[in-house]
């Protein structure tokens, strides 16, 4: 194991989150999410695999809640039946045991393009016969990660750190905003190996690429694929609490700044993610419209999405110059995609990831296994027919969740409706280009979050300044609620 010069920052902020607790290691831990191309440790015991700053900081995340009682027992409460972290767990702890038993069981069953890395490092492009791997260990390490990860942040929101966390995740967005025009810079400057020290990770690296003379954002990630689904997540995040009215001067501004990036990175995920989470906001808004519930931010929305983009796109198409650079980018994004040697060489991935769960009869090839190009392709090849109900279970009570919450609490169902819509965008690009069944720390967060607002009752980690009743009155159990709950002294 080598520790990268980033990786003693990383441990030093690691020891300050251990030290000062829930408040500073949840800005910590969201800002590392944006490092993606960064490597905190290198091992080249396995393989040459990178562990990211964010993976190694969830350590110590985890260690803090630990050596905190309450933090602990709220976290374990966050996964207990039948709540969505309850389904989550299990998905998690099935795939970390196929990780283990179907390699060895399906050993040369069919053939896979494998996850795991050879001497050098790099992924195989060649199909192989299954086997067992040092990627079956290192993501269902990545997994049990993730599901600390969640039940932390689900079991902090439960103890009323959802303010907290949002505003955390309204600042990683800016941050992210700032990565973005420090990438741009550097290459227009031609000064990109000023980067390098956050893009030292063992992967291909796709940091100079150009679209029709766009620069292809990347930020701190490896391509722009990768960039353009994280901010798509903080887009739809900062969006809903905009439109929420969540008291943030920085959502509107987040909003605007970061889809801006979004539209420049050139990425296809990007691209027909972002449709949908646009679509599903505009049937939101216009669902809200009729009931009354609509804020004026929300009408703006419609004005903006249903008459002002179409005015927009009619007025480019009077500009030759300008709709024919509109037409050839999309035509490079879209219509050439699947024809370039990048689109064929993913399509021959899933194809053979869903031979796999053919010829391992829908068990699956083992977590870690098999390499795809979808969400969904990665989760049948990968963990079978049973893990991906799994997750589907869990994935359908956190909606669930969100449609029955009633709280009176309006702030703390604006938060669980942005987390729920930034997951579903991680889930949506995901199912587009993931290559494995692992979303990331960051789809943990969000959809801890929303767990925690939606799904759980809420409690106060400290003592409550004198107030005549309780300042989470939904929490209010129903022998409380025959009585109002006054505040400690």
């Amino acid at each position: 194991m080598t520790i990268e010069p980033i990786g003693y920052f990383v441990l030093l902020l690691g020891a300050l989150s251990v030290v000062y607790g829930a408040r500073f290691a949840i800005g910590t831990l969201c800002l590392s999410t944006l490092f993606g191309a960064a490597a905190a440790l290198q091992l080249p015991s396995l393989g040459g695999g990178s562990i990211q700053p964010s993976h190694l900081l969830v350590l110590f995340f985890a260690t803090t809640a630990l050596l905190r009682p309450i933090e602990t027992q709220a976290a374990l409460a966050s996964i207990a039946y039948p709540g969505p972290g309850f389904w989550f767990a299990v998905y998690i702890l099935f795939s970390a045991v196929s990780a283990f038993f179907l390699p060895r069981i399906f050993a040369g069953a069919t053939l896979v393009y494998s996850s795991a890395r050879d001497a050098s490092g790099t992924m195989s492009t060649v199909a192989s016969p299954l086997a067992p791997g040092s990627s079956n260990f290192t993501q269902a390490v990545y997994l049990l990660g993730d599901l600390a990860c969640f039940a932390v942040i689900s079991g902090l929101t439960r103890l009323g750190h959802a303010r907290l966390i949002a505003r955390s995740l309204i600042v990683t967005a800016m941050a992210c905003l700032g990565l973005a025009l420090l990438d741009i810079g550097a290459f227009m400057t031609d000064q990109a190996e000023l980067l390098d020290f956050i893009r030292n990770a063992n992967y291909t690296m796709h940091t100079a690429e150009t679209i029709s003379g766009f620069k292809r954002i990347v930020g701190s990630f490896p391509e722009a694929s990768s960039y353009g689904s994280a901010a798509l997540v903080f887009f739809s995040f900062t969006l809903l609490l905009w439109l929420e009215r969540f008291p943030s001067r920085l959502t509107g501004l987040a909003t605007v700044s970061v889809g801006a990036t979004i539209i420049l990175c050139t990425s296809t995920t990007a691209y027909i993610a972002g449709l949908l989470v646009l679509g599903l906001v505009v049937l939101l808004s216009l669902k809200r419209l009729p009931s009354g519930r609509a804020t004026a931010p929300y009408a703006a929305f419609l004005v903006v999405t249903l008459f002002m983009v179409p005015c927009v796109i009619v007025a480019l198409m009077l500009i030759p110059d300008a709709w024919n650079s509109v037409t050839d980018l999309t035509s490079i994004t879209f219509a050439d995609k699947l024809q370039s040697q990048s689109g064929e060489e993913r399509t021959a991935w899933n194809t053979l990831a869903l031979v796999s769960f053919v010829e391992t009869a829908t068990f699956g090839a083992g977590l870690g296994t098999v390499r795809a190009s979808s969400f969904i392709a990665a989760l049948l090849s990968n963990v079978g027919l049973c893990g991906t109900v799994l997750f589907a279970i869990f994935l359908y009570s956190l909606l669930t969740a969100a449609s029955r919450h009633k709280s009176s609490d309006r702030e703390d169902r604006a938060i669980g409706i942005a987390a729920v819509m930034a997951s579903i965008a991680q889930i949506a690009s995901a199912t587009i280009s993931g290559s494995s069944t692992d979303l990331g720390l960051l789809f943990s967060i969000t959809a801890g979050l929303a767990t925690g607002c939606l799904a759980g009752s809420h409690v106060s980690p400290r003592r409550a300044a004198p107030s005549p009743v309780s300042p989470y009155p939904q929490a209010a159990s129903a022998s409380s609620m025959r009585t109002p709950m006054v505040s400690a002294p």
